[in-house]
């Protein structure tokens, strides 16, 4: 009995000991590693896809943009539309469901028929600033239902579904032309008020790395565009010049006109100056 008893003592003040060391060794063992938000929020951008990382500055209700759709000079064109052209003061205003849409008070309040006339959003430029290296986009207004609102506001919607569109301001005109034709007659240079999605954004180059050893194009101290190689990545152009991905598409928003994930194509400039987006 005695010897039994020692044997169960010996047993039980072995199994505390036991129990102790392991409860020694997990409190003396280094918590575990949490990410910082700024790592959380790199983590997302490298899973999440590049469009929906686009900034959205759309509020609804807003006047976003404003122009004056006036005849320019252009060649002769034997159309009645363009003897008898649509102008008029244009506002750029985001609808309720955070849509873009383009309202025009005509000077003749009596002209507000759209009957032969395209009218397309362009990044092209009437306004005198440099263009951008990538070809302008176009996207139709007179393409969606219209109406005139009872201040006699021709109002047009943009149907249009990209993620480029939270941030209209690549988009600098308004041109007008009869419709199949594509000569313009009356354009209106677009001034937004939207705020910069990216303020103070300045690329900078750090050199030739793995997938991105394309050519840089300054003007003057200015990085106006890169001209991509073949094999070069977003990943790795927007990364040698201090940019996220999303960065680089916000830059260069012509790249989702045809798919949602943009890619570079070789030779094949995109732009790297802000101003000229």
């Amino acid at each position: 009995m005695v010897l039994w008893g020692v044997g169960r003592v010996a047993a039980t003040v072995f199994v505390v000991a036991v129990v102790g060391l392991v409860s020694g060794c997990t409190l003396l063992a280094p918590p575990a590693p949490t990410r910082t938000p700024a790592a959380a929020t790199a983590a997302t951008q490298d899973t999440e896809p590049i469009a929906q990382q686009l900034p959205n500055l759309l509020v609804a209700g807003q006047t976003i943009g404003t122009g004056e759709l006036r005849v320019i000079d252009h060649e002769p064109i034997g159309n009645p539309v363009a003897e008898h052209p649509l102008t008029g003061a244009v506002r750029i205003v985001v609808r309720p469901d955070r849509g873009i849409e383009v309202r025009i008070r005509p000077d003749d309040a009596a002209d507000t028929s759209l009957t032969g006339i395209d009218l397309m959003m362009t990044g092209k430029r009437h306004d005198g600033l440099p263009e951008n290296i990538q070809d302008p986009s176009y996207f139709p207004v007179t393409s969606g239902a219209q109406s005139v609102d009872p201040d006699g506001e021709l109002v047009l919607p943009l149907s249009v579904d990209q993620a480029s569109f939270g941030d209209p301001t690549f988009l600098h005109s308004i041109e007008e032309s009869p419709a199949g034709d594509a000569r313009v007659f009356a354009a209106a240079a677009i001034t937004w008020t939207l705020p910069s999605a990216f303020p103070g954004l300045k690329p900078v180059d750090h050199g030739v790395v793995t997938y991105a050893h394309g050519r840089v194009i300054r003007d003057g101290d200015v990085l106006a565009y890169y001209i991509p190689n073949p094999y070069d990545t977003i990943y790795m152009v927007s990364r040698r010049f201090g940019l996220t991905e999303a960065q680089l598409v916000w830059l260069n928003p012509e790249l989702l006109t045809d798919s949602p994930d943009p890619e570079l194509t070789i030779g094949v400039g995109v732009n790297l100056d802000p101003a000229r987006r």
